[in-house]
């Protein structure tokens, strides 16, 4: 155990091993100590899977770990840092997360029923000075969900005043008996959400379920994307190029995977959480589109244009980003700049260039 340069103490590999082991052993009745990390530097710390029902993170940096699928059961999370967090399929139950920050977390299938989730701050005394501690990046001390990945997620009866969501992704949430007063969901995505009863002024510049407009569109639009593929398999012999700018595609869920739809025009489109996986997109526009938790892994997305794109959870594993050089030899790079995409996204994707030179963390637009 030692201290870092915030003050926060650290653990070696060994120490934290043992450490959660012995709770283990608490929480299952077979001896061991309850494991106290309050106000500990956990950042990135690899804690998937673990037992850690009723465990102490209050005020810890957990900021970038991988919690995924853990019992964190009436942990204390009070005023924690979770920024970043893989939170997949975890139980907080009756957790205390009020001042908690989760920006950017995934949540998707987590389960926060009766969880407290109210505005906190946290007093630190040193010597004679306290402060107190606002969190870094809700400013208010509220519990800070903005960006979040929360599919499946429930929150039933959980105490959620002053939460903020803004930005977030809530596809099947529900808020079955949910306390919520003063919560923001300003640009959020909701759809197919229970039983959330705020006001609805609240919903400022949120996407929602799929229009009966949109659903009727879908079968002429998937017309035209499989003329698209006609254009590009017989290079332009048969077939019309598409350009689908402006349309909302989440009805043609499905129809996007695998398939060789290179130059396809999707400018400003809503396609949130759809799939493109494996799919030849090379040279395609994406700009000012909301593609928020869509799926580009094994994508050949050379010289594609993501320009001021909505890309916060989008996946981009194994997907190749290469310049794409035109008949004319013009070199087309995959643009990014504008995107609210961060680093995080490209650590398994194939790269001919430098993320910085492709504009991905060049936007001001989402800093998670």
């Amino acid at each position: 155990m030692a201290g870092s340069a915030a003050g926060r103490v650290t653990y070696s590999s060994a120490e934290l091993t043992r450490l959660l082991a012995n709770h283990e052993r608490f929480v299952t009745g077979r001896g061991g100590v309850r494991a106290n990390f309050k106000g500990a530097d956990l950042k990135g710390a690899v804690l998937a899977n673990r037992r850690l029902d009723e465990i102490d993170f209050t005020g810890a940096d957990l900021s970038g770990a991988n919690l995924h699928g853990s019992n964190l059961t009436r942990a204390s999370l009070f005023c924690a840092d979770l920024t970043g967090c893989n939170l997949r399929n975890a139980k907080l139950h009756h957790a205390d997360l009020r001042g908690a920050s989760f920006r950017g977390a995934d949540l998707s299938f987590a389960g926060v029923d009766y969880a407290d989730l109210r505005k906190a701050t946290m007093m630190i005394m040193d010597g004679a000075d306290v402060s107190v501690i606002d969190h870094r990046k809700t400013g208010l001390g509220h519990v800070d969900f903005s960006y979040c990945s929360l599919r499946g997620a429930s929150f039933g009866k959980a105490k959620l005043d002053g939460a903020i969501f803004d930005g977030a992704l809530l596809l099947g949430v529900s808020f079955r008996g949910a306390e919520i007063t003063n919560a923001s969901f300003v640009g959020a995505v909701l759809m197919d959400v229970a039983e959330l009863n705020v006001p609805p002024e609240t919903f400022a510049d949120c996407v929602f379920d799929v229009s009966a407009a949109a659903k009727a569109k879908a079968g002429a639009l998937a017309e035209r994307l499989a003329l698209h593929q006609q254009w590009v398999m017989t290079d332009g012999r048969e077939g019309v190029a598409a350009e689908l700018d402006g349309e909302d595609l989440r009805p043609l869920a499905g129809q996007f995977s695998g398939r060789c739809l290179i130059g396809l025009h999707l400018r400003g489109v809503t396609a949130i959480g759809l799939d493109f996986s494996n799919s030849q997109l090379q040279g395609a526009r994406f700009e000012g589109s909301d593609l928020r938790g869509a799926d580009f892994s094994g994508c050949d997305l050379s010289g594609a244009s993501f320009y001021g794109a909505r890309l916060v959870h989008a996946r981009f594993e194994k997907a190749r980003l290469a310049g794409l050089t035109l008949r004319n030899g013009e070199v087309l790079t995959p643009n990014f700049f504008g995107a609210d995409a961060n680093p995080g996204q490209f650590r398994d994707a194939v790269l001919e260039t430098t993320l910085g030179a492709m504009g991905v963390g060049a936007s001001d637009v989402v800093e998670i």
